[in-house]
């Protein structure tokens, strides 16, 4: 092996694409084909203690969501391919690890997206979702409720194709669960009141993430994870046209449908759903499309970025062993965050503030909030949560782990 260069198994790390707080994804190439995957990889502190009730529970979703993957077939899914967990349950094994790959699809999420280009998401918003409900509703039609759908599960690329990723907290259609799981500004009231999983309740987050890109900011916010919860249950948003004049009130009243606080009012699957967005006005004015100028640096996976992964475990003692490249890597480092530096500026200069959380109405669309998370599962899939992002998996202050009682 060369040196500065990791692998895991068979597969040659490139770079990262997702940093999580039990999982990461990197771009990976497999040895002896060249063929590019994306390689979700568990954290060395799950598998090494497999048998707690927090490790367990992740590993338990990181198993469905793998078999979900192989079962589901859809063109907007992303399809999984090789599975390995050597963990150690009864006696110490060496090296224990967990990962699975899947197709790597060269995208963002919608949530970086929109973050760059608003006014872009919103023109191509339409395409999206008619390609984001037929892959939901194919998922329904196979027994199974998403139970995650936000900005950062949705790939989308310059042209629009969609994927809809990240399976670990799906759930057989009408089953209850015991916890509360999901991401908390997107999640519907009856998951909050611990009822049946449904196909409305996917419907109700998806209505979320198309209010967030409609006016640039969530419905509902709160001082602390109890008064969000409770504003899901009880408190009726505001219109988007209130926030983004353009709005049609065709979809103000399609986007009221999808975020009514009782499923049953809600439309009644994604298949009802796609037919009223394909026959809805969304804007009162055709959006036009602007350009952005682009860093080519941007779209480069740095393996110098520090990963507290046994990944990176690996590399450090690369880095260690040889002073010189460890050199070669910091100057990378601080070249490139020199370039994102200066393009952070330059779109800052360009666009307007993040919105307050009671903002006055306006006819441009302001910066996306960034939201917090609901207990979840491993880190989402390729262009899922942000580095930095809070993570699903993890419990809410006062709140169990994933599998203790409440």
């Amino acid at each position: 092996m060369a040196d500065g260069e990791f692998k895991i198994d068979q597969y040659t790390v490139i770079g990262d694409i997702a940093t999580g707080q039990v999982s990461d994804v990197f771009e990976v190439m497999e040895e002896g084909t060249g063929n590019r995957f994306a390689l979700k990889l568990i954290r060395e502190e799950i598998v090494t203690d497999p048998t707690s009730k927090g490790p367990k529970v992740i590993l338990s979703q990181f198993k469905q969501e793998f078999k979900l993957g192989e079962m589901l077939e859809h063109p907007n899914l992303v399809s999984v391919h090789d599975f390995k967990m050597k963990i150690q349950v009864l006696l110490p094994i060496k090296d224990p690890i967990a990962y699975f790959t899947m197709d790597y699809f060269r995208s963002q999420n919608l949530k970086t997206f929109m973050t760059a280009d608003l006014s872009n998401a919103q023109r191509k918003l339409q395409r999206l979702l008619e390609q984001i409900c037929e892959a939901v509703g194919y998922i329904h039609s196979k027994g199974w409720v998403h139970r995650d759908i936000k900005p950062d599960n949705l790939l989308m690329t310059k042209s629009a194709e969609a994927r809809v990723i990240d399976l670990s907290l799906a759930m057989k259609i009408n089953k209850r669960s015991k916890i509360i799981q999901g991401t908390r500004t997107y999640i519907a009231p009856e998951t909050i009141k611990k009822q049946k999983a449904v196909p409305q309740t996917d419907i109700y987050s998806l209505g979320i993430t198309i209010y967030e890109v409609l006016t640039g900011q969530v419905p509902f916010t709160g001082t602390s994870p109890t008064e969000l919860l409770k504003r899901h249950i009880a408190t009726k948003p505001a219109p988007p046209s209130e926030l983004n004049s353009n709005v049609a009130p065709e979809l103000d009243r399609l986007v009221a449908k999808m975020l009514a606080k009782k499923p049953a009012d809600r439309h009644e699957s994604m298949e009802d759903l796609l037919a009223d967005i394909r026959n809805t006005r969304f804007f009162l004015e055709e959006i036009a499309e602007t350009e952005i100028e682009e860093d080519p640096e941007e779209d480069v996976k740095s393996l110098v970025k520090t990963l507290d992964s046994r990944a990176d475990a690996k590399r450090s003692r690369s880095l260690k062993d040889n002073p010189e490249l460890a050199e070669q890597w910091a100057a990378e480092r601080e070249a490139q965050e020199a370039r994102r530096t200066q393009k952070r500026g330059a779109t800052v200069n360009d666009s307007r503030p993040v919105a307050p959380e009671t903002p006055a109405p306006a006819t441009t669309q302001p910066t996306p909030q960034p939201t917090p998370s609901m207990p979840a599962a491993p880190a989402p899939m390729p262009g899922m949560p942000m580095p930095g992002m809070p993570m699903p998996g993890m419990p809410m202050p006062g709140m169990p782990m994933p599998g203790m009682p409440m």
